[in-house]
């Protein structure tokens, strides 16, 4: 006969639910490591996304009480992806369904639309990705100043857009503890041309207030992209005055110091050199493309 005090045994689902969780954990981990030992770019196309937890974050509820903990699974595996030193187009759209799921699950964890905005924005085709993200973030935390923030660094940066990044600047700016700088930041945004000299000054200020090294790393590399794009400017201005001087295009960018015209070939931000090809045309030999934003028509 058993006292008042003996333990209770337990049902069957307090422990068949956990396992069956784990298990469920374990196959999908296994199945990445799989598919991306045979075809790195598969583990990150369409057909990835179209996964049974992809599914499940439709209808959350069927995750048995893990929201929380299948949201963390999906953003480790975005978070490796974003980590790639060579983002491919189908790593970004995997990103982007990646994030998609982990709000799904947990849509008040801010740091991946955050940071998952801040990539996806950093290629020129998934910038309406990086605005999707980031508005969806922005429809949970209305009240945090750093989506509006981030959604006008997108479409300034990224699309070229300088009366839609001052317009959410300035209502990051009228949100409640956000920097004293917004107000001129987006007024900058408003008035100035769209110029690099003006874009880095802004960034200075962004990376001087980022306290999350994740984020901030985005930033400077950020900043070295304008450098470059700056530097490009400089020195094709250089070389329009040499061919009027001349009536020819230099041999080489140090022809432009030779003529005075400049003093000093510019120092490339990512440890490379800035090359003169045919016809006048230069370019780093670090950067794949050139920012669309400050590109002169």
């Amino acid at each position: 006969m058993r006292s008042s005090g003996s333990l209770r045994v337990p049902t069957p689902w307090t422990w068949v639910a956990p396992l069956l969780f784990l298990s469920l954990a374990g196959f999908f981990s296994y199945r990445i490591l799989v598919v991306r030992s045979l075809d790195p770019q598969q583990a990150y196309g369409p057909a990835a996304g179209r996964s049974i937890i992809s599914e499940m974050s439709r209808k959350p509820s069927f995750s048995f009480g893990f929201r929380n903990v299948l949201a963390d699974i999906v953003w480790l595996e975005a978070v490796q992806v974003a980590g790639n030193k060579r983002m491919m187009p189908g790593d970004y759209a995997r990103l982007y369904d990646l994030l998609n799921v982990v709000a799904n699950f947990d849509p008040n964890f801010e740091i991946p639309y955050l940071l998952g905005g801040l990539v996806l924005g950093e290629s020129p085709d998934h910038a309406k990705e990086a605005l999707g993200i980031l508005e969806r973030g922005k429809a949970n935390r209305p009240a945090d100043w750093r989506f509006p923030f981030y959604i006008g660094f997108t479409r300034y940066f990224s699309l070229g857009d300088p009366r839609g990044g001052g317009e959410a600047m300035g209502e990051a700016a009228r949100l409640p503890g956000s920097p004293s700088y917004l107000p001129g930041i987006a007024s900058r945004m408003l008035l100035e041309a769209r110029e690099p000299e003006a874009a880095l000054a802004l960034l200075g200020a962004i990376v001087g207030q980022e306290t999350d090294p994740a984020r901030r790393s985005v930033l400077e590399r950020r900043v070295r992209e304008v450098l470059v794009e700056r530097d490009l400017q400089i020195l094709e201005r250089g070389i329009e005055r040499y061919r009027e001087k001349t009536g020819s295009f230099p041999g080489e960018l140090h022809d432009l110091v030779r003529e005075g015209i400049l003093a000093a070939v510019p120092q490339e931000p990512n440890g490379g050199r800035y090359l003169l090809d045919e016809g006048g045309k230069v370019r780093s030999d670090r950067a794949a493309h050139r920012l669309r934003v400050f590109k002169r028509i």
